[in-house]
């Protein structure tokens, strides 16, 4: 397989395997809703992975991968906001909005260009570190 400029968001989405092996490690709380948040996770990172693979734009693929991505992201931050506030992720949450909308912003001008590619990676990052506020 040729490395494109686009393989790198496998490895920025296999980032949230850490975030599964903090859960279960340091998880002494017992709390279901954390379980359920986990559980998500391998979906994400297997949809992303197959979708990252070969990036075809609007492929059934993709849009099993953006359902998935969208219901987790939105049930990490609802569940966060509500039950795990804390300052500093609501700043994470504005580098997570930034990053989408010029993710989505540069994707709509050109699939698959640097500055697409570059803030979606950062979108991965940062809410992969999004995860650890919500099993902290």
């Amino acid at each position: 397989m040729k490395f494109e400029n686009y393989n790198f968001l496998c490895f920025t989405n296999l980032l949230l395997l850490y975030s599964i092996f903090y859960f279960f490690y340091y998880n002494k709380k017992y709390i279901l809703f954390e379980y359920i948040l986990v559980s998500l996770l391998p979906f994400t990172i297997f949809f992303s992975q197959l979708f990252w693979i070969n990036p075809i734009r609007n492929s059934l693929i993709h849009s099993i991968d953006a359902i998935i991505a969208k219901i987790v992201i939105i049930s990490f931050i609802i569940y966060t906001l509500i039950y795990k506030f804390n300052f500093s992720y609501i700043i994470l949450l504005h580098f997570i909005f930034l990053s989408f909308y010029y993710s989505n912003y540069y994707s709509s001008k050109k699939w698959c260009c640097n500055n697409h590619l570059f803030f979606h990676g950062l979108l991965h990052i940062f809410c992969f570190i999004a995860t650890f506020y919500s099993f902290a």
